[in-house]
């Protein structure tokens, strides 16, 4: 569609665009509105400033058949052949703030709408956030407020403001067009009016085939399972899965050529077994397909393809999404690690699991087992963790959907293919969701296609549309275990840059020093301490003033007390991690221990008594 055109469609859904007029090449052209731009329209010419196909801010006649004929001229220069279809296109010019709206249909999250900075430098700048096409006010607001441009609406400039709802309202005119790709540029701003004065539309037709978002709370509810493939070699999968279900009288062991393993009885065959509602497959891809049609026949609701050797490895794994649909199933995987659920440990990690709060959702087998561990030397306990794999069927947005809790749902996100969904899924949910997202650069992404066969996608579209709808994103994997929100933190540190540091990274979440506070701080520290938040309590602190000094801000009422500890002359690192062991503190303490060899003996008291601590400051704050 041409410029002209798009004027005119763009007239029908209450969109503003300038005054314009059409001319031939050669026509006399003349018009009763100044200053206007002159520009070539022709499907022969996309970028017009490139090849000098507009000239603007003209203020008379006489300038706009000099710009005519200037127009001409480039263009022939550029070996552009114009013909009788070619025109010209006279538009009246705005002064005021330059805004870019655009509409992109991308392959993950379907139709987008992009908003931001606009101009020529509208790619340098790259200074605009993404909304989905679903997003109400609220959602479209905090979009436009990740961006630089969004000051004016929320701080105004040079003594204007500006009402953020033109920008909303505008851009819910454009969820309404029926387009494949769309630029705005520039989009004037000015007073308490948009006015489009440069546009570009594409209308190929967009097919969007992605599957129903999925309802099944049964999904975290396995009752009697089976688990197809045990195996009595203890370095198989098979039989890991069998010794970590080995007490749950509810587990029944399939394997045609084995009788028994590890004292239970063995079913020869599916068709032997009781009525069962889940099902953990590790067998070759070759029997899947059978092997899944007998389950049907036994009540199965739930199958955990555990598998490897599908998508991830270019092969066709479409038939496990077709026997999903016909049989009403859920299928979860294949190239998965398992499912921890209703105090059942479906995996073949750790069998050290507690039960507790934590959802932890993931593509990633390593990450889950790697927290898995961290999380049995911890303490801290799972309500439900999912391996997705390759997500043949059940995906992200099918487990938020229908997880029916309220506590937070974690997800390790590598890539994902139904993003429309997954966003619908978060608007449901009850729950905060947080997410660590990997392929940030290509090189990951590649590394994520080859991992589970799915596309990482554009990262910053990603970010964009969660943390407008509400997502809590990391950027380290440890947060995914960790359920603490504090927003008031004292530091305590016996060195000045490594608080700096640490105060740079929650600067918003730092707790407030009373004057009572830096009287009663006085009153022990040396007078050279920093008065302030972080409590840098000089590098020639020993263990006891660290203890004065936590006992006396344990009582001033923040969230929690970071301990920041590193290997100075005087301060012996092993006298001070003996302090969390031999006391209890009222306010949340984590030690963070900086170093190598000279701190390592301190980590292992830390250890050895099972009291978190960090090892880099990132990671110590990783959960905020």
């Amino acid at each position: 569609m041409l410029e002209g055109e798009i004027y005119e469609w763009l007239n029908n859904y209450g969109i503003p665009v300038p005054d314009f007029k059409l001319f031939e090449l050669n026509a006399n052209i003349n018009v009763d509105f100044y200053p206007v731009a002159l520009k070539i329209q022709s499907p022969k010419v996309i970028h017009k400033s490139d090849v000098g196909g507009v000239i603007t801010d003209i203020k008379n006649s006489d300038e706009l058949k000099t710009a005519q004929q200037t127009i001409i001229e480039n263009l022939n220069n550029h070996g552009i052949l114009l013909d009788k279809d070619d025109k010209l296109i006279v538009t009246k010019m705005y002064k005021g703030i330059e805004l870019f709206f655009g509409i992109v249909n991308d392959k993950v999250f379907e139709k987008v709408i992009v908003f931001g900075t606009g101009g020529i430098f509208v790619e340098v700048y790259k200074d605009v956030c993404f909304i989905d096409s679903e997003a109400a006010d609220a959602e479209i607001k905090n979009a436009i407020l990740q961006t630089k441009i969004s000051e004016l609406f929320t701080k105004g400039f040079r003594g204007l403001t500006y009402d953020i709802n033109l920008i909303v309202d505008f851009v819910k005119k454009l969820q309404k067009l029926e387009v494949s790709e769309l630029d705005f540029n520039p989009v004037i701003l000015t007073g308490n009016k948009l006015t489009v004065v440069d546009a570009r539309v594409k209308f190929d037709e967009v097919k969007n085939t992605h599957k129903a978002l999925k309802y099944s709370p049964r999904i975290f509810k396995p009752q009697r399972t089976a688990i197809i493939g045990v195996s009595g070699n203890p370095e198989k999968v098979g039989y890991a899965l069998a010794e970590n279900t080995l007490d749950n009288d509810n587990v029944y062991f399939v394997n045609p050529k084995l009788n028994s393993l590890l004292g239970k009885k063995v079913y020869q065959t599916i068709k032997d077994l009781p009525e069962i509602d889940t099902a953990l497959i590790a067998i070759s891809t070759a029997q899947m397909k059978d092997t899944i049609e007998q389950l049907v026949t036994k009540g199965v609701k739930n199958v955990i393809i555990i598998t490897a050797g599908f998508k991830e490895a270019g092969q066709d794994e479409r038939f496990l999404t077709n026997l999903a649909d016909e049989y009403n199933i859920n299928i979860i995987g294949p190239n998965c690690f398992g499912i921890f659920s209703e105090g059942m440990n479906l995996t073949f990690g750790t069998n050290d699991i507690k039960s507790g709060e934590v959802n932890f959702f993931s593509q990633s087998g390593a990450i889950i087992s790697e927290l898995m561990d961290k999380a049995a030397f911890e303490n801290i306990g799972f309500e439900n963790i999912i391996s997705v794999g390759n997500m043949a069927d059940i995906d992200f947005a099918d487990l938020i959907n229908s997880y029916e809790g309220t506590n937070v749902i974690n997800l390790y996100v590598e890539g994902i293919e139904n993003g429309k969904n997954l966003l619908r899924a978060i608007r449901k949910s009850k729950s905060l969701i947080k997410i660590v997202k990997a392929g940030k650069t290509k090189a990951a992404q590649k590394a994520a296609f080859s991992h589970t066969g799915n596309l990482s996608g554009n990262y910053e579209m990603f970010v964009g549309l969660m943390k407008s709808v509400g997502v809590k994103m990391l950027n380290d994997t440890n947060g995914l275990i960790y359920l603490y929100n504090f927003e008031k933190v004292i530091i305590v540190t016996n060195a000045g840059g490594a608080g700096t540091v640490m105060s740079d990274l929650i600067s918003n979440r730092l707790y407030e020093l009373t004057p009572d506070n830096l009287n009663k701080l006085n009153s022990i520290l040396p007078f050279n301490w920093s008065k302030n938040n972080p409590i840098d309590i000089i590098g020639d602190a020993v263990h006891e003033r660290y203890l004065q000094t936590l006992k006396l801000v344990d009582d001033f009422n923040a969230d929690a007390i970071y301990i920041i500890v590193t290997p100075q002359l005087i301060t012996n690192p092993e006298k001070v991690s003996e302090i969390f062991v031999n006391n209890t503190f009222k306010t949340k303490v984590f030690p963070i221990l900086l170093g190598g060899e000279l701190i390592e003996e301190a980590k292992n008291t830390l250890r050895k008594n099972k009291i978190i601590f960090f090892e880099e400051l990132n990671e110590a704050v990783s959960f905020l």
